[in-house]
């Protein structure tokens, strides 16, 4: 009897061993810019006078006054808006008194369009140059109304590391944003841990074949998006379809095998 159940707990590493070694998800990986698709995303902005503002992105609403002074906002950050002229803003966004990212709106002379422009600082200290282009969607006037990207482009593509974790599951690694997330696809809810993550962010998944993973993202156990992971027959792309709750267009992530 002690044989049979050390034959099936061996049999049971094995089968959880060679999983990992053929888990299509397993691996590096590079973001493709020009198969990915990040335009669409919405955000809503409502004057309400005396310099001050509401923002809307998905089913997150802040109120921030346009003073130049750090406000605390969602996700444990701070954003401070600075008016330099009557059409342009110097925003600046912060965790724990670290700046994520400083950035530059510019609203058209017609009010139409916004261009932002910026820079983001990683934690292992390496940054990226980002320039996000925006339409007004609706009515609306000067900074008011809603805004929906139409172009985003930035100059340093992220690289994840995917690894088996635990027999089925998996981990994945933001090396640059020192960002990790180890689960598995049982339904339950697993800690992503980093210094940029907003605190009690989790997730939760499942499999639906070999070749696809569903995922929630949670904060707090409110959730934030839902993604489905695909990688391609050949093993050589992973696409990401994440649909943020309150957002009407889905977002096209593609990453490529290195």
């Amino acid at each position: 009897m002690k044989r049979f159940y050390f034959s099936l707990a061996l049999a049971c590493l094995l089968a959880g061993t060679l999983w990992a070694a053929d888990d299509p998800f397993c691996g590096k990986w590079k973001l493709n810019m020009e198969k990915s698709k990040f335009a669409g995303e919405q955000t809503k902005i409502e004057d309400l006078g005396g310099n001050k503002y509401k923002w809307t992105s998905g089913n997150v609403s802040d109120t921030i006054t346009a003073d130049g002074n750090d406000q605390p906002v969602h996700f444990g950050r701070t954003i401070s808006i600075a008016p330099e002229g009557a059409n342009n803003w110097k925003m600046v966004i912060k965790k724990d008194g670290k700046v994520l990212s400083s950035m530059t709106h510019t609203l058209s002379e017609d009010g139409k369009t916004q261009t932002i422009k910026g820079t983001e600082t990683k934690p292992d200290g390496t940054t990226s140059d980002f320039n996000v282009m925006l339409k007004k969607v609706g009515s609306g006037s000067g900074w008011g109304g809603t805004w929906e990207s139409t172009d985003v482009k930035f100059t340093s593509p992220d690289e994840w590391d995917i690894a088996a974790y635990d027999g089925d599951g998996l981990t994945f690694n933001t090396p640059a944003y020192q960002d990790v997330l180890s689960m598995k696809f049982d339904g339950k809810d697993y800690e992503e841990k980093g210094p940029n993550v907003a605190p009690g962010s989790t997730s939760a998944g499942k499999r639906v074949d070999p070749h696809t993973l569903e995922v929630t993202d949670k904060v707090k156990g409110q959730v934030i998006d839902q993604t489905k992971f695909e990688v391609s027959q050949d093993g050589k792309t992973l696409k990401l379809t994440i649909r943020e709750n309150g957002q009407p267009k889905a977002l096209t992530i593609v990453y490529d095998k290195m």
